[in-house]
């Protein structure tokens, strides 16, 4: 008996590796299940590349709108500032006082030469 069952398994591996299994009416019936898992193995791959661009998308916009926050932080300081400077001179015209627009003057002081 342990001859038949030897003999058995290495008719069954033979079979498996000489691909006789695959042209069995068992493999054949199941044609439709393999192609079935086939393509489900291939939509997880295609899903995977797609949540990966996604991903690396979702990256690449927060990196913009902070960069874009950051801006706007600028943005409003200097809106602030002109703000204020319009303030300060509304309040010095009330007094009759005036900014002035353009660079200081300077004084100059003419030496007589005593040559």
């Amino acid at each position: 008996m342990d001859k038949n069952s030897s003999n058995k398994k290495h008719g069954s591996l033979a079979r498996v590796l000489g691909g006789d299994m695959l042209g069995s009416r068992f493999v054949l019936k199941q044609i439709p299940l393999l192609l079935l898992v086939l393509g489900g193995c291939l939509a997880m791959v295609k899903v995977r590349y797609e949540v990966e661009s996604l991903n690396k998308e979702k990256s690449r916009l927060q990196k913009e709108v902070s960069y874009l926050r950051e801006q706007r932080v600028q943005m409003q300081k200097q809106y602030q500032e002109s703000i204020r400077i319009s303030r300060i001179d509304r309040e010095l015209d009330t007094i009759g006082v005036g900014l002035v627009a353009g660079p200081p003057f300077e004084l100059k002081v003419e030496r007589e030469s005593g040559d």
